[in-house]
């Protein structure tokens, strides 16, 4: 399935098809394409590929893009899915880059629903969040919401749901669901470090990471929930089978107990809001 820096995947149980994100800091990264031998046993193998926007070598998602502008979609083979990287073999993105895949930087969350697939990318966007140029010179920005809708046969629609003009809207998305009743809950993961993030819910606090939900048909966010406790992430967001529970994660520090991971639970009433 690919010797990449993963992140997460989202299955399209029409056709099987794996999607994974990349999540490699300070370069370009790829939206990938899993097709299998045998969906019920991925071990078997199958094909990996990286989204291409069809005609254009290297078109850039990281930023100059528009929202709700469609962009017709092709997928280019990775033709050694599993390099000797040890022994100076070419790592999967600049295989997929050299046959002009598309650019995109810090993919994090996917999710499949509605019949398209949703990921987020970190720093993706014109609004830039103060931190240093990538090693090819890119800035980052305060995040993207992308959405891939599958094609009859191949290819495909790339959409940008949603950009953030600065961090009040969003910042950092990484973890994404989607909600039962067809809006989005994104996991903030502050990824700036020159740009502070302060919360007037959680005071003494730098950078404070959010719940924001997102309707995707009207485009606009909203503070769904402040972690007030401490500054890490929340992350692992899905609903209860029956759509009633929101469960989602509190990271907690990834060396130590303090402060410690949490899982909270959240009830409804669900259906007298966009989530």
């Amino acid at each position: 399935m690919g010797r990449f820096s993963h992140e997460a995947v989202a299955v399209d149980p029409r056709t099987g098809y794996v999607y994974e994100t990349e999540d490699e800091s300070g370069r370009a990264d790829g939206f990938y394409r899993f097709r299998p031998r045998d969906p019920r046993d991925l071990a078997a193998g199958g094909v990996l590929e990286m989204l291409k926007i069809r005609g254009v070598d290297g078109y850039d998602c990281r930023e100059g893009q528009t929202m709700g502008a469609r962009l017709p979609v092709e997928w280019v083979r990775i033709d050694d899915p599993d390099p000797d990287l040890e022994n100076g073999a070419t790592p999967c993105t600049l295989q997929g880059l050299a046959k002009g895949g598309a650019k995109f930087n810090r993919l994090e969350g996917c999710w499949y629903g509605d019949g398209s697939v949703f990921f987020n990318s970190t720093s993706g966007g014109d609004a830039k969040n103060g931190d240093p140029p990538n090693a090819d010179g890119y800035l980052e920005g305060y995040g993207q919401v992308w959405q891939y809708v599958p094609g009859r046969r191949d290819g495909g629609t790339l959409v940008l749901v949603y950009e953030s003009p600065g961090r009040r809207e969003l910042d950092s998305p990484d973890n994404l669901t989607f909600t039962p009743r067809g809006g989005i809950v994104l996991c903030e993961d502050d990824a700036g470090s020159a740009d502070a993030d302060p919360h007037p819910l959680a005071p003494g606090l730098v950078n404070v990471n959010r719940l924001i939900g997102l309707d995707p048909r009207r485009g606009q966010p909203f503070e769904f929930a402040v972690n007030v406790a401490d500054d890490c992430e929340f992350a692992g967001a899905c609903f209860s089978p029956d759509g009633s529970v929101l469960f989602v994660n509190n990271f907690g520090d990834a060396v130590s107990l303090d402060p410690p991971g949490r899982t909270y639970a959240i009830r409804g009433p669900w259906h007298r809001g966009p989530l």
